[in-house]
């Protein structure tokens, strides 16, 4: 009888002693998760109890990245899947994306300011604070705004946790912002939502100024008009 044979033999042994009541043991080659028992299965090719299976999850080419990016990383019902908070806290889609939380079936989700601050959100942009409404992490205070690109491009560098963002500007971020400067945004609008200009010398440096058109101050409407 040939090696290959012999192998092929053994291999059909093992599955019929499985098959009459022999207790399947881990490592034991197998075809199907019925040859494993209820308590292992069967991954390529062989019985693994659960905590070999779930480092198959983390360690098999097939399964690693999945494992490392959205903590994919438990043998559960036949498949790798995210199963504890431990799972969840250990992969890259936590430290990345905030994705921290054990939703309590098969997700790593973002759920707390907790994850935020266990985040990139957090340690490189500045973003904290889990907002319930969006569902996003944001700035959480001043220093954080402050360091937002809307801060130094729209002068929202003031914390107020009821605007979308939770950035906006004051009457001292406009006046301190590059749009006064160049473009005579110097005081805070009416509704209080962006700065505009407050001044005939604010008029003065205006885009539509600029262009020709709107150079003039009008105390009482409190806005760039035409000169006269």
């Amino acid at each position: 009888m040939s090696h290959r044979h012999t192998i092929a033999l053994l291999f059909s042994i093992g599955l019929v002693a499985s098959a009459v009541g022999c207790e399947p043991k881990e490592l034991d080659k197998c075809l199907k998760n019925k040859d494993c028992g209820a308590s292992m299965s069967c991954i390529d090719s062989r019985c693994l109890g659960k905590e070999a299976s779930s480092k198959h999850c983390k360690n098999s080419a097939k399964f690693a990245t999945n494992c490392e990016r959205n903590g994919a990383c438990s043998w559960v019902e036949g498949q790798c899947t995210p199963a504890s908070k431990e799972d969840c806290a250990g992969s890259s889609g936590c430290k990345q994306d905030a994705r921290c939380t054990f939703d309590g079936k098969d997700r790593c989700v973002l759920k707390s300011g907790d994850d935020c601050k266990s985040s990139e959100f957090c340690t490189k942009l500045q973003r904290c604070a889990y907002d319930e409404k969006s569902k996003q992490c944001l700035p959480g205070n001043d220093a954080q705004c402050k360091a937002q690109s809307d801060c130094k491009a729209g002068a929202a560098c003031t914390f107020d946790d009821k605007a979308p963002s939770n950035c906006v500007p004051s009457e001292s971020d406009c006046k301190e912002s590059v749009m006064c400067k160049n473009l005579g945004l110097c005081v805070l609008g009416p509704e209080k939502k962006k700065c505009v200009p407050g001044s005939e010398e604010d008029c003065k440096l205006t885009v539509d100024c600029k262009a020709g058109k709107i150079c003039a101050w009008d105390a009482d409407a409190k806005k760039c008009v035409k000169e006269e």
